[in-house]
């Protein structure tokens, strides 16, 4: 009974920002606000569950194409499992909702005194980054939060149980290789054995991963190499939006007042910050969208290490600061504000919640193309509708939002054939 009322706190937080979380994200989806990653995983989860395939046509060049052309992420197949159970978007959110808020329940496990109870869960609770993960669609590589919560809390422990969740955090996705390689580096001195088995396994796996996204490339290609190398070929492009870089370093490190840089556990994220500073595509330099999965744990971390080392005056001095400062943050920066959404002018629209379920039921089982592929993705083919490209889809579906004119120019063998509630317009492909 001790043990029930002493993670009371943290359960009570643990209801209210996983509620949160959830009501947010299927509140954006059903106001037509949700991005094209959603539909992506819903497509390949749909052709995973119905056809044994993991590929879908949304997503890299808007071709059909395995999923491991993309990402490395062996969970695509459990949660497939997910989909074939409740085959609704918002399970997906829901169950990333979970995931994220899960941490809140793990910090208590650290160790037994208030700040383990209460300053931590709370302090997690008001990280703007998991809201925004969260409302950036759906990605299952943030089931490396948790997961690296509780591998290093085993590994200081000095439980086996380590090495379980070593490779569960190994298989969310490749670049989880270069962060636990680093983290053998750190813990060096903890376990050199230990250290040198989590370093050698990851850097193969790592050069594994990387022969894997070139295999499964598009054969036509003329060079085979991984998904998103394009990011880091252009450094005139990386240097223009390089003014975004100083919003994510702040958003992620003002809560903590960057006391994370006291602790040796923060050397982990240099490949993040080199493959962020060095990318020419704007989303791997922003806070607001999922890439910022890899940071969360270790940042949360290496604050409580370095608090740990204060005196107990000082450490409720510096716990009470930030605090404040995540509350200002979440305040004027969060799920509370209106600037709560990577496209906000999506996240408050007046769209009818009914378009959802018209979307979704649309001409099943045919092949489609729309501007809105997120809402049509329950199908074996879907595709996003690009300007200039000609497509075979069975059906071109345009939704026509409040702001936006019909397009200027069709899909090339595409005509009228009906309209609902004067803004999802519907055309057939001709017959030949």
């Amino acid at each position: 009974m001790k043990q029930f009322r002493y993670h009371l706190p943290s359960i009570f937080l643990w209801v209210v920002v996983f509620y949160f979380l959830s009501e947010r994200a299927i509140f954006r989806y059903q106001h037509i606000g949700a991005g094209v990653d959603l539909g992506l995983f819903e497509n390949l989860f749909y052709n995973l569950v119905h056809n044994a395939k993991a590929v879908t046509s949304l997503g890299i060049d808007g071709t059909e194409h395995h999923y491991f052309a993309d990402h490395i992420n062996w969970y695509i197949y459990p949660l497939s499992l997910l989909y074939r159970v409740f085959p609704f978007v918002e399970s997906f959110l829901i169950f990333q909702a979970l995931v994220l808020s899960a941490p809140i329940l793990i910090l208590p496990l650290y160790k037994k005194d208030l700040f383990h109870q209460w300053t931590y869960p709370l302090l997690y609770g008001l990280f703007l980054p998991i809201y925004w993960i969260q409302i950036f669609d759906f990605h299952p590589e943030v089931l490396w939060i948790p997961l690296f919560f509780l591998f290093y809390y085993f590994w200081k422990q000095k439980s086996p149980y380590w090495i379980l969740f070593f490779f569960l955090c190994l298989f969310v996705k490749e670049e989880t290789a270069l962060a636990l390689i680093v983290f053998s580096l750190v813990e060096w001195r903890s376990g050199k054995k230990e250290s040198l088995s989590i370093g050698i396994i990851s850097f193969i796996y790592f050069i594994f991963c990387i022969f894997l996204l070139s295999a499964f490339r598009n054969p036509s290609l003329d060079i085979q190499t991984p998904a998103h190398w394009e990011r880091y070929q252009n450094p005139i492009a990386a240097l223009q939006n390089l003014h975004l870089f100083p919003y994510l370093f702040l958003f992620l490190n003002l809560p903590f007042l960057f006391l994370s840089f006291r602790n040796k556990l923060i050397l982990c994220l240099v490949p993040y910050l080199c493959y962020s500073l060095f990318s020419s595509y704007e989303v791997n330099k922003t806070p607001f969208t999922h890439h910022s999965f890899i940071t969360v744990p270790i940042l949360f971390l290496s604050f409580i290490e370095s608090l740990d080392r204060f005196q107990e005056k000082n450490k409720w001095l510096f716990g009470c600061i930030t605090l404040c400062i995540s509350l200002f943050l979440f305040i004027w920066f969060g799920p509370l504000s209106k600037s709560y959404s990577y496209r906000k002018e999506y996240m408050n629209p007046s769209v009818s919640t009914k378009d959802v379920t018209t979307l979704h039921s649309l001409v099943a089982g045919k092949s489609v193309v729309s501007n809105v592929p997120q809402y049509l993705s329950n199908r074996s083919q879907v595709q996003l509708f690009l300007p200039n490209h000609e497509y075979s889809a069975d059906y071109f579906v345009f939704y026509q939002f409040r702001t936006e004119s019909l397009p200027a120019v069709l899909p090339k063998g595409y005509i009228w054939e009906r309209e609902i509630e004067n803004h999802i317009q519907i055309y057939k492909q001709k017959e030949n």
